[in-house]
């Protein structure tokens, strides 16, 4: 066993039982710890997207920071604002703003690079942290812990059986995407197929677990798994076009904040989407 993997996986070890103490054990404020563990994984992760990635190529200015306000936003509305679209209004008035900062500061001969910095701007202030409101939307649904809990199972059991599925089954049919060439198609439906049909059977067996029927439980955990490949892929697609193997150092194994949330960000949204269209 390589000396990275055993460092992946004594990370994981240790970190795997705080963030389920913060799920199951903490439920105070309607699981506010998770909450706190939502905002600051989505603050560092677009410090890294922000500095390690983009800053690579594209002088992006200081705008695309406030993206972190999205989470925070949403965690205040949930407990005492509540009104109705409230992020999508902060989200327009910070792309505002940001289109506002580069026709006052902006390079005035160079329209390319202006397009350049804008779209890398609306890029920072959506990703990861529009898609990680989501998280923070889904500690205030009934049986929240049990749906986050359910969400982490099929994004990491979808990662792990494509990487068994692909190790088995995939030495001839690697290089699919360019951007990460080890990716294979037995990976990719091992991986979904797999753990939709093992949380389907999950969901037999423990009924209670969720408030919906196996069925529902297959068309949900099916396109969740799909999203989170997606995720995982379109980092990697950012991390090959800026030259950088992770996105940082802050997690032992794993690289950066970005490498860890990045199948977990763009999975959620599905996940709660249409979990709340079939309740």
């Amino acid at each position: 066993m390589s000396s990275s993997l055993i460092t992946r996986v004594i990370t994981a070890v240790v970190a795997l039982p705080i963030l389920i103490c913060s799920i199951v054990f903490l439920p105070q404020f309607n699981h506010l710890a998770f909450a706190i563990i939502v905002i600051a994984a989505n603050s560092i992760g677009t410090w890294e997207l922000h500095n390690n990635i983009l800053k690579k190529k594209i002088d992006v200015p200081f705008t695309g920071y406030l993206g972190i306000l999205l989470p925070v936003v949403e965690l205040l509305n949930n407990y005492t604002l509540n009104i109705p679209g409230l992020v999508a209004f902060v989200l327009a008035a910070l792309l505002g703003f940001a289109f506002l900062v580069e026709v006052l500061h902006g390079a005035k001969d160079n329209f390319f690079g202006s397009i350049e910095r804008i779209s890398a701007t609306c890029l920072t202030l959506c990703y990861p942290s529009l898609f990680m409101v989501y998280a923070i939307r889904l500690c205030f649904l009934f049986k929240g812990p049990n749906l986050i809990l359910v969400f982490l199972a099929i994004v990491f059991g979808s990662d792990s059986m494509a990487y068994f599925s692909g190790m088995l089954f995939g030495k001839n049919n690697k290089g699919f995407v360019k951007c990460s060439p080890n990716k294979s198609i037995a990976g990719f439906i091992g991986g979904t197929f797999g753990i939709s049909i093992i949380m389907t059977v999950l969901l037999v067996i423990f009924p209670g677990m969720l408030n919906i029927s196996p069925l529902k439980m297959f068309i949900i955990a099916f396109p969740t798994a799909i999203f989170g490949t997606f995720g995982d892929l379109f980092e990697s697609m950012l991390k090959r076009s800026a030259g950088v193997k992770d996105a940082g150092v802050v997690i032992p194994g794993r690289g950066g904040m970005l490498d860890c949330i990045d199948s977990l960000s763009i999975a959620i949204p599905i996940f709660t989407m249409i979990y709340e269209l079939l309740v």
